[in-house]
């Protein structure tokens, strides 16, 4: 699940225990935290303090262990740079000669230059497929100063790095999810310093990340650390179907028995000659990247996630805080033509349901007629979307309303940015996956924004900062928001319109679910 994001060109850094001093005479906010004093860098309406750490770098013998706590420092630690990402392989949201370290586990924090104190918070959790993405990509600055909150962004292990497991490590997995809680932590800890209340903070995220806070909310470890969730372009109720992300391929989810992804693990021992864990913890990261890929998977039957999440939702057992989560019109188009790049003709069109639906093709088929688009390619990225997305969201929102309010939404802009640039023209219209993540940050080599782009962004900046600030994304004279509940009710975010919106009706949940 991967999402192009432009990004901010990565700069050498240093993190972990050694603390890169300011040169004399350098001016910017300093703030002292639990490990030590920082000096962050003012520019216009906000603060930004970049690559804190908040746990001992994960190398040697702490890789794959759980996160310990970031070593303190003296003197003031230089904060005005952003550090490595998380070991990862070159990828469309990422710019090419990016570094990237294991020693990686920091996050920025983003405040108001003017004094304040007891904001609301807001930890963004980036997507990526838990493949790639880094938390210093993203510029809240609109967020941080339209609805006068703190942000932070949060860096946490990927791929065979975050996900590995292995029978010799017992239940101890999800290493990449335990970061993302070891930062929560750190900003219960420290956030006050910075002018947020640690007691106010809402876990948010997108693709990869929108499926680390949906899980979090049925992680025991996590319990209390937030008290409200922001989940786009995805839910823990998603999967795809046989022939989705590619010919090849059956069914895929990223949630799996802890035994499968032990054996997994096990197998990545046996081609690198490794007899144990010790072996693999002694191979040079690099040995490692190459494998990657068979590990953007999350195990349940572990401390961290006992359950299957999507099971926990159905037994209204999940945390019981406010949600906003939502997706684009088109979240499978760029999978569609990644999945198939030869093109998806007229006659493969039945053969596909056939593959993904089995007997239930022919409804399928009836409710997504293939004259009703532009193409082949569009009608199954039209039936992916809605199958393994939309419906989904729409399930899990109507589980969760049961327990806390409910907002659900769907972005749609077709002029807002794709992973790959534009789509060919027989895809027709498309707001690609996780194009409302542009709204929300500004990314120093995207496109400029047109007039539209720029009132839609400021009315979805509105409405996310408020619920940041309230638990309620309605207020300040837009449409209202109505909660997802007995009617289906959503909000469409268009140029130009804010409408309520049939969810359901809209992409034929019923048939799904």
């Amino acid at each position: 699940m991967r999402r192009i994001l432009s990004v901010l060109v990565v700069a050498a850094a240093l993190t972990g225990c050694g603390a890169a001093v300011p040169p004399a005479g350098v001016k910017g906010p300093v703030v002292r935290t639990a490990q030590g004093e920082v000096r962050g860098a003012e520019d216009g309406g906000v603060r930004r303090f970049r690559a804190l750490p908040y746990a001992a770098p994960p190398v040697g013998e702490a890789r794959w262990r759980a996160p310990r706590p970031a070593p303190a420092w003296k003197g003031v630690r230089d904060a005005t740079r952003p550090g490595p990402a998380c070991m990862q392989l070159e990828a469309p949201d990422m710019p090419k000669g990016t570094p990237t370290s294991e020693d990686c586990l920091t996050v920025e924090v983003t405040t108001p230059a003017r004094p304040g104190a007891n904001r609301p918070v807001m930890v963004w959790v980036p997507g990526g497929g838990f493949l790639s993405g880094a938390g210093s990509i993203y510029d809240p600055t609109r967020l941080v100063e339209t609805g006068d909150i703190v942000v932070v962004t949060v860096n946490y292990r990927l791929g065979v790095f975050g996900f590995f497991a292995h029978p010799e490590l017992g239940r101890e997995t999800n290493f990449g999810l335990q970061d993302q809680v070891a930062a929560l932590n750190w900003v219960r800890a420290n956030i006050a310093r910075f002018g947020g209340d640690p007691g106010r903070v809402t876990l948010a995220g997108a693709s990869a990340g929108a499926m680390s806070v949906c899980t979090l909310m049925t992680s025991p470890p996590a319990k209390g650390l937030f008290g409200q969730a922001v989940v786009e372009s995805g839910s823990c109720l998603m999967s795809h179907p046989a022939g989705a992300l590619g010919p090849g391929l059956g069914q895929v989810s990223s949630w799996h028995p802890l035994g499968t992804v032990q054996r997994n693990g096990r197998a990545l021992a046996e081609r690198m000659s490794c007899a144990d864990v010790a072996c693999l913890r002694g191979k040079k990261a690099g040995d490692l990247l190459p494998h990657t890929g068979g590990f953007p998977l999350l195990s349940y039957g572990t401390p961290f996630v006992p359950r299957e999440p999507a099971k926990v939702f159905a037994a209204g057992k999940e945390a019981a805080v406010p949600l906003l989560q939502g997706n684009t019109r088109d979240e499978h188009a760029e999978f569609t033509l990644w999945a198939y790049p030869g093109g998806i003709g007229e006659r493969d069109y039945p053969a596909l349901l056939k593959k993904a639906f089995g007997a239930a093709a022919a409804r399928v088929a009836e409710r997504y007629p293939r004259r009703d688009h532009p193409s082949a390619a569009a009608a199954v990225s039209r039936v992916f979307s809605d199958r393994d997305w939309i419906c989904p969201t729409w399930k899990s929102g109507r589980l969760h309303a049961r327990k806390a309010p409910t907002y659900a939404y769907l972005f749609t802009d077709p002029t807002a940015p794709a992973v790959a640039g534009p789509l060919p023209p027989h895809m027709g219209e498309v707001t690609a996956h996780g194009a409302e993540t542009f709204a929300l940050f500004d990314f120093v080599d995207a496109p400029g924004k047109t007039a539209g782009q720029r009132a839609l962004a400021e009315r979805v900046v509105g409405y996310w900062t408020r619920f940041v600030r309230t638990g309620d994304p309605n207020g300040g004279g837009g449409p209202p928001w109505p909660r997802l509940d007995g009617t289906d009710r959503a909000l469409e975010l268009a140029q130009g319109a804010a409408r309520p919106y049939d969810m359901k009706g809209g992409h034929h949940c019923g048939l799904w679910f």
